[in-house]
């Protein structure tokens, strides 16, 4: 191994993970730390000469997800981060380790050696160990849900988008009923089949076949309207030049 790829808005988490690896071996070349979301698509989209990324999951209001949605990295990757509800999309993302702030330096070299066993002898078993990690957590096909002393089976397909109610995150469906959901939007989008839904922002999710409307609006940014929602969501420049790349794949 001859470069680690070093993705984390905290200088001094940086910092530590830097030493970390200086430690565990002075040969390895370190770049980074890279500290945006937009950096983290620059140096993935230019740069493939690493041989593994320790990353950060949150950085500002973004998470490095949605860098990956748009460059999948080239390499495994070992998250290190202070949240707990995002280990099924890191297993989506090439994720090999996934470990909470503060980590030690025993759980560091425990990472990095499970990296040593990972590695294949050729680039086409590394992809085939890929496609293997990512089938492990198969996408959520339905919702079993509570209406009274009822219990519903919903299917995810059936479902025009997600929204935050009050305190409550709810399924709104093509067939105008709503439920309560006992899941956050972190953990739905983490469920949910990447191909079928879209992540608006942190309010909405919305189902491919859920868009009613989407119309242009000042800046480069767009307005959407989803079926049976009577709120125009209009979406930031990122994440409306993310849409119109992900309904164009």
């Amino acid at each position: 191994m001859k470069k680690i790829v070093i993705i984390e808005d905290e200088p001094l988490s940086a910092q530590r993970i830097a030493r970390f690896v200086n430690e565990y071996a002075p040969e390895i070349d370190v770049a980074g730390p890279v500290k945006t979301v937009e950096d983290v698509e620059h140096f993935l989209s230019s740069e493939a000469d690493y041989d593994l990324i320790i990353s950060d999951i949150r950085l500002g209001q973004h998470t490095v997800f949605e860098a990956f949605e748009r460059y999948t990295p080239k390499s495994f990757v070992i998250f290190v981060t202070a949240y707990e509800d995002y280990a099924m999309q890191a297993i989506k993302n090439n994720g090999l380790e996934y470990l909470i702030k503060p980590i030690n330096y025993e759980e560091f070299c425990n990472a990095i050696d499970k990296l040593k066993l990972a590695i294949p002898a050729n680039q086409n078993a590394l992809n085939l160990q890929f496609e293997a990690i990512n089938k492990v957590a198969p996408c959520r096909e339905r919702f079993l849900l509570n209406r009274g002393n009822e219990l519903i089976v919903v299917n995810a397909k059936d479902i025009n988008y997600f929204s935050i109610d009050g305190d409550h995150v709810c399924a709104f469906c093509n067939d105008g009923k709503s439920y309560a959901l006992a899941l956050s939007m972190a953990e739905l989008e983490q469920e949910l089949n990447p191909n079928d839904f879209f992540r608006l922002n942190r309010q909405y999710i919305a189902n491919l076949n859920g868009f009613k409307r989407i119309s242009l609006y000042f800046g480069s940014k767009l307005i959407v309207e989803l079926k049976g929602c009577e709120n125009d969501i209009v979406l930031s420049k990122k994440k409306s030049a993310m849409l119109k790349k992900w309904l164009n794949k």
